[in-house]
């Protein structure tokens, strides 16, 4: 439980302690986005295990590959450990609960909106609860794919292939949220991301009211 939220963890028999990963990763997520974004709206919060690639976010619940659970290796001792891809995109997924969720956006014409967001969010997870493990985010999610000199807020149809729009929309963009958050400083940046979502919420969202509100910060 996260205050009155239940979360909710479906894996597979074989993969149960990744399951207990992503359980416990979502549930930490969840109380901290809650706390920076606002309140999380639902009674429960589902992650579950899938057969298909990478993860999948709904309302209330989303997709986590089977991949990421088979490649979950606890630590000797066989505690819990957040150094993995299982984790890092479980706090992601989580994330798009605000950034898709409470905000609706076109995920097609303006992706950045939502998958910019929610892998900045995994900067944030990983700074609050993992501060020992935020260079090697930087590190193995950023730096080693180099997004340089590509355009964050095109369409799904503007990127040759997928390797670009990720770096692009989330990575170059995650980049940009770090920088835009060095610049207005960490008091205003959290207000403004909080605010952004109180003032919008429910509603469908496009850059200009992204950039209308931060102009107010």
């Amino acid at each position: 439980m996260v205050g009155e939220v239940e979360v909710l963890s479906y894996a597979y028999p074989e993969t149960l302690a990744a399951g207990e990963q992503a359980l416990h990763a979502t549930a930490e997520a969840l109380a901290l986005y809650s706390d920076l974004f606002g309140a999380y709206p639902h009674q429960t919060m589902t992650v579950v295990q899938v057969n298909f690639p990478d993860g999948l976010e709904f309302d209330g619940l989303y997709f986590l590959s089977e991949q990421y659970y088979w490649g979950y290796t606890a630590t000797i001792s066989g505690e819990m450990t957040a150094q993995n891809l299982l984790t890092m995109i479980a706090a992601h997924e989580t994330a798009h609960q605000w950034w898709y969720g409470r905000l609706g956006n076109d995920q097609a014409v303006e992706p950045w909106l939502d998958e910019t967001f929610a892998t900045y969010s995994e900067l944030i997870f990983y700074e609050h609860y993992y501060p020992e493990l935020v260079e090697w985010w930087w590190g193995f999610r950023i730096d080693s794919y180099n997004p340089r000199d590509c355009c964050i807020d095109d369409s799904i149809y503007k990127y040759g292939d997928v390797r670009a729009y990720i770096n692009a929309v989330y990575l170059r963009g995650a980049v940009f949220m770090q920088e835009l958050r060095v610049l207005m400083g960490d008091e205003a940046f959290f207000a403004a991301l909080r605010s952004y979502v109180e003032s919008h919420e429910g509603g469908f969202v496009n850059g200009d009211d992204f950039w209308e509100l931060m102009s107010c910060f």
